[in-house]
């Protein structure tokens, strides 16, 4: 949809020309829309180009959905209804009743965010990137739940702040970023080195 489709119809809806508005997932990630009585999801399958296949809604992006129930100064709640599989039912009850955690994805974008970091120049080596990976999300998760990221049951028993693991991350995707000419990466030192086109990459 063109961007001045896309006003027009938050317009619209702002002014209550449109009452009901219908749109695809996507669509109702990226419209500016002010709040209104009633969310409805139907359907919380979704195509992901990744896996090549229709995976079930991230509890993040249902939850993006529903906050737009509920108009502030107007309404004192507002109302949410998915509809769904019988399968899935007890995930969204589980969602809605927030007893499911939210795991981080920060893995699949670390050598990103570290080159970003050693542009900055806040990481300079591999052990102020062990350092900074202990200040994210993702090590918070690791250690509640060590199995998801692929460490063994008793993981924490043998490093209690996963140091070793921290340190294979960083390895990994400072590898990576030197694979690719994005950072100069001292094995031996582990001292990192920007490069131009890492400069580049990272803005």
């Amino acid at each position: 949809m063109d961007r001045a489709d896309l006003q027009l119809v938050e317009k619209l809806f702002a002014d209550g020309h449109i009452k009901v508005l219908v749109s695809t997932a996507t669509l109702s990630w990226s419209v500016n829309l002010p709040y209104s009585d009633t969310v409805i999801i139907k359907g919380t399958h979704i195509y992901n180009p990744e896996k090549g296949a229709c995976t079930e809604l991230g509890s993040l992006d249902v939850m993006q959905m529903l906050r737009r129930a509920g108009r502030p100064l107007f309404d004192a709640y507002g109302e949410g209804i998915i509809i769904t599989g019988h399968s899935q039912l007890k995930y969204y009850f589980s969602l809605m009743k927030q007893q499911l955690p939210i795991e981080s994805q920060f893995v699949s974008k670390l050598a990103h965010q570290l080159n970003a970091e050693i542009v900055l120049g806040t990481v300079k080596n591999a052990i102020e990137a062990i350092e900074w990976l202990g200040y994210t999300y993702l090590y918070i998760r690791m250690v509640r739940n060590p199995t998801l990221y692929g460490l063994s049951a008793d993981a924490l028993t043998r490093d209690v702040l996963l140091v070793d693991r921290r340190a294979d991350l960083v390895h990994s995707a400072a590898t990576i970023l030197d694979k690719n000419n994005l950072v100069k990466y001292d094995r031996k030192s582990g001292d990192f080195q920007v490069t131009d086109l890492g400069r580049t990459e990272s803005i």
